[in-house]
């Protein structure tokens, strides 16, 4: 159900801070003695956004990404409801843009949205291979069309009015198909401006298997990537015009998942591919089984003082857990939650005083958690 916030708003800035001002004061060199101990956090859920039944404007459909306004204000990417809602820091309504077709300013499968450096929102709808961008008042301004195959299905704010993208990608040379992925920045035309990392394999048998890598971006366009691995745990950090600034890499062993964890994924697959019956999904899901070990990097996030926030699979809980660097890549604190296990794919958004977590494949209904720092 929706909460009223207003009861709670006071004690997010204070609390916040506090917790921050200890992060701060350890700065520096991440081979210095730092206990652990001493800067364990918790990310604690104080409210949730989302209905099953009732307003309208709360019930949605499937939120499949979200981001901070420059204010504060709340942006959430409705993908079955084919529109963005507007709502303030403190929870309430403000207003949807959006609507089904391939018109201007219209979506049909739109993906992500980021807002830029110029206060522009970003949406990419993927079936019509496009982003279309939108002012600080939700009007439409322009859009790129004609990406191939698809547009970078997640994007992240660039520098000016670019923005950053993993994006499928293929060439044929020498009368070979390379399938693979890229990352990059865009800004007018669907042939990217930077290419940072890219990697690609030759199908067999008409299958290959796809290299991805988690990114984020931060406020001066710099571009953190992580690998999808079970062994290894380094994050690489790009300037804006795609030059290795610095790595972090840290030993890490492979985590296997909890019998719970496993139990969980497993009720809450689903196939959904078209061109099965509903026979043939039910058989290929009651035979699918979880990867039995957690990456060692699940994903990575930056906030608006540019700490870079790695949640990983070191925990020995269900909930979600992350190691929190400075801009420099310096270690600052470990960082747990305590989110409900209704999910095991949260999805993170930081902003100044709040932290935003959804699921974008839930097993009841679509919500967003609002959680806050505490010591």
């Amino acid at each position: 159900m929706k909460m009223s916030m207003r009861n709670t708003t006071k004690y997010l800035l204070p609390l916040f801070y506090i917790a921050f001002a200890l992060l701060n004061s350890c700065s520096g060199d991440s081979s210095s003695n730092i206990s652990e101990s001493d800067q364990n956090i918790t990310l604690r859920l104080i409210d949730t956004l989302g209905v099953d039944n009732g307003e309208e404007n709360y019930v949605f459909g499937n939120i499949i990404d979200a981001v901070f306004l420059p204010d504060g204000r709340i942006a959430l990417l409705d993908v079955l409801m084919n529109r963005v809602s507007i709502f303030s820091s403190n929870g309430e309504f403000i207003a949807s843009f959006g609507t089904e077709g391939n018109g201007p300013g219209e979506f049909t499968e739109p993906v992500s949205i980021a807002v830029l450096s110029n206060d522009v929102l970003a949406v990419c709808d993927n079936m019509h291979r496009k982003v279309v961008f939108f002012d600080s008042e939700y009007v439409f301004i322009r859009e790129i069309r004609g990406f191939e195959p698809l547009p970078p299905t997640s994007i992240e704010n660039g520098v000016l009015d670019s923005f950053v993208g993993m994006q499928s990608h293929y060439f044929i040379e020498s009368g070979v198909l390379n399938m693979g992925v890229r990352l990059g920045s865009w800004s007018q035309t669907v042939e990217p401006d930077v290419v940072y990392s890219a990697f690609y394999t030759v199908p067999t048998d008409n299958t290959a298997e796809l290299y991805s890598v988690r990114f984020c971006t931060d406020s001066q366009g710099r571009v953190y990537t992580a690998p999808t691995s079970y062994e290894e745990y380094s994050v690489t950090c790009y300037s804006a015009e795609g030059d290795t600034l610095f790595q972090i890499a840290e030993p890490y062993n492979r985590t296997e998942k909890t019998q719970e964890e496993i139990e969980y994924e497993h009720m809450c697959y689903r196939f959904d591919t078209p061109g099965f019956d509903s026979e043939d999904k039910r058989a290929i899901a009651s035979r699918w089984e979880p990867d039995p070990y957690r990456l060692a990097i699940e994903n990575i996030s930056t906030d608006y003082a540019d700490r870079i926030w790695v949640q990983t699979g070191r925990s020995e809980s269900n909930s979600p857990n992350f190691r929190v660097y400075d801009s420099n890549g310096n270690w600052l604190a470990s960082v747990e939650t305590d989110l409900p296990i209704e999910s095991l794919n949260y999805n993170f958004v930081f902003g100044r005083d709040r932290v935003l977590a959804f699921d974008t494949n839930p097993s009841d209904y679509s919500k967003i958690y609002i959680l806050e720092l505490a010591d």
